[in-house]
């Protein structure tokens, strides 16, 4: 939809392969902005680092991040969760949008006018209401909701929106 108003994008995943599909896809469609696939993994510093920077060498500037991730992650309750898998799926799902954020904020405050940049962490319904099977994903998504509140309030004086969109299961 970005790609439809003419938004240039870096598509990253750790998985090349998926990020350029999805760049094709982008690219295919006349009159859109330009995609680009970047590999890359969220939980490294050095990875969100050069994502921004890629964005920066291609396109000028940074307006929008979509902090787009999320894993299912360590199964089951408290009383039977791996601690060891649970703070890897917090890592993926929570600290990977800070660690994003950590240096897209600062390239967007660059920006000129009032509105300096946006920033859009993708929640879900599991982080408002629970009712999962496992503990993790609903807590990690929960943490991500009041995470976008912190974030918002923290960077509204810079020009910079951070908002929270929460899906939910989409039923027939």
């Amino acid at each position: 939809m970005l790609a439809d108003k003419g938004t240039n994008i870096i598509c990253l995943d750790r998985n090349l392969e998926w990020a350029t599909r999805t760049a094709e896809i982008t690219n295919s469609k006349p009159n859109r902005g330009t995609a680009i696939a970047a590999q890359g993994d969220v939980t490294s510093a050095a990875d969100c680092e050069a994502a921004v920077q890629l964005a920066l060498h291609s396109f000028g500037r940074l307006d929008i991040l979509v902090n787009n991730v999320g894993v299912a992650g360590a199964p089951g309750s408290a009383v039977e969760v791996d601690m060891i898998q649970w703070a890897k799926s917090m890592e993926i799902n929570v600290s990977s949008m800070v660690l994003m954020a950590k240096y897209a904020v600062p390239v967007m405050m660059r920006n000129e006018g009032e509105l300096k940049g946006s920033i859009v962490n993708m929640g879900s319904v599991a982080g408002l209401k629970g009712g999962t099977p496992h503990l993790l994903y609903p807590t990690s998504k929960g943490a991500v909701v009041n995470m976008t509140r912190a974030m918002a309030a923290h960077h509204a004086k810079d020009g910079i929106r951070v908002n929270c969109v929460c899906p939910g299961v989409r039923t027939p």
